[in-house]
């Protein structure tokens, strides 16, 4: 597909100026009232009609629906069949909308692998000051020291109207998942006979990007997000805190974070929580920067924006999430049980990352992202070390949280393809439902906050 530049980009270099990609003119981010939505999807479906116009999403409990809060989000769209099933011996006929990712799994588990696929609904969206937000940033959001950190930008996807790959991966990174919220949430890494140990804990995220009440990037003094993570189980795990302090320009500065453990009684701080330093927890699979698909800085890589593509994605996949569904019932040797996912045919924004020269990363010397055009969120992802060899696949599952509304990943999985095995992180089927509220107050996420809850 090719690519349309601003008019911004475009008047800039017919007058010659030296103007930063990011901020466009105020006369293109009229766009986000015309063809495009609040935070710069395309409004119109496509051409046949497979990918609906946006109609503004879910903003409320659908009808007949309803939601209890405190309770988990009834799926929406229960009662639907799927419209066809992709399976190895007939995926060539979808080759063009599968991802990377899901060809490499057909592929590797042709008797037990498939995506059921549904009808699609746009069903993001998000509250109103979010969308003012990302209106805000259109004209002032710039990228600054070599695209690892940004300006003129709060709350919201700091780049609506994107003009580079860079900026693409900085919407992901800063894409609204609200502003306070705490989760209970398992982990699971499977052996090649299925077998596997759950792992659970409580996780607390402060978004200081998010806050409603910050009025320019420097509020946020550099720090992006503050995380807590407090160990439930196994038996070794339990009483374990860790804070971390994910900062903006990891350039300037790089993350920080603080770890107690109940039987060594002291605090320290954590180190190499960055890169591809690996999870020990997920046996190897896992590694720090493929939280989330890709979290953290940029700067080992070359970002190439390759254009945009219409790709059979996980969409609204309340099912997966669902109480009713044990991790039992989803945690099937190889991979997840494909029974339980929803695949629908959205639009999406391709990017590659290459590593630059004289950078290393043992995992990921080439990245191609698959991003979704309505929420910003990276999808999948497929990984190549130096030698060109596939290393992982990636994959996460996206709902709308619709008493916000906001769209946010639920859980994301690693698989370890010539491994034959998978890491999965986020479930909550058998936890206590996500609140958009903290558990602990802000200082608690500190050295010293750690420390007094650790003694107490």
């Amino acid at each position: 597909m090719a690519l349309k530049f601003g008019l911004g980009i475009i008047v800039g270099l017919i007058l010659g100026m030296n103007m930063p990609y990011g901020a466009v003119l105020p006369e293109e981010a009229k766009r986000l009232e015309t063809d495009l939505t609040p935070t710069g999807a395309e409004r119109a479906g496509n051409a046949s009609g497979t990918i609906p116009a946006w109609d503004g999403g879910l903003t409320g409990p659908p009808p007949g629906i309803g939601y209890e809060p405190g309770k988990f989000h009834k799926d929406p769209y229960a009662n639907e069949k799927p419209l066809f099933t992709v399976k190895a011996d007939n995926m060539a006929n979808y080759d063009g909308q599968l991802t990377e990712t899901h060809k490499e799994l057909l592929r590797a588990y042709p008797d037990s692998y498939f995506l059921n696929v549904y009808p699609t609904h746009r069903s993001c969206a998000y509250p109103k000051f979010v969308y003012e937000a990302a209106g805000r940033n259109a004209v002032n959001g710039k990228l600054v020291n070599d695209g690892n950190g940004i300006t003129g930008a709060t709350i919201a996807i700091p780049f609506p109207i994107p003009q580079s790959g860079r900026e693409v991966l900085w919407n992901h990174e800063l894409r609204y998942s609200g502003y306070k919220v705490t989760r209970e949430t398992a982990s699971a890494t499977p052996t090649k006979n299925g077998e596997y140990s759950i792992e659970t804990a409580q996780e607390q995220w402060l978004y200081a990007y998010a806050d409603p009440q910050i009025n320019k990037t420097e509020d946020i003094n550099n720090i992006e997000i503050y995380y807590m993570r407090q160990g439930l189980t196994p038996p070794k795990n339990a009483g374990t805190i860790m804070v971390m302090h994910n900062t903006l320009d990891q350039v300037v500065e790089k993350r920080r974070g603080w770890y107690y453990q109940p039987g060594v009684r002291k605090v320290k701080s954590v180190v190499g929580a960055e890169l591809d330093n690996v999870i020990p927890s997920s046996e190897g699979i896992m590694f720090n920067d493929a939280f989330y698909i890709f979290n953290g800085t940029g700067e080992l890589y070359d970002w190439e924006l390759i254009g945009k593509q219409e790709k059979l994605i996980p969409y609204n996949t309340y099912r997966l999430g669902s109480p009713e569904v044990k991790y039992a019932d989803i945690l099937h040797k190889f991979h997840l049980n494909p029974e339980l996912m929803r695949y629908e045919l959205h639009r999406v924004w391709v990017v590659e990352g290459k590593l630059k020269p004289g950078k290393r990363h043992h995992f990921a010397a080439l990245r191609k992202i698959y991003l979704d055009e309505d929420s910003w969120t990276g999808i999948t992802a497929v990984l190549h070390d130096g030698g060109g060899a596939l290393t992982r696949v990636q994959e996460v599952h996206l709902f709308n949280y619709y008493d916000q509304p906001l769209c946010s990943i639920r859980s994301d999985v690693i698989y370890d393809i010539v491994g034959g095995r998978y890491n999965i992180n986020g479930l909550g089927n058998e936890e206590v439902p996500i609140k958009f509220e903290l558990t602990d107050s802000p200082d608690a996420f500190s050295a010293e906050g750690v420390r007094r809850m650790g003694t107490r």
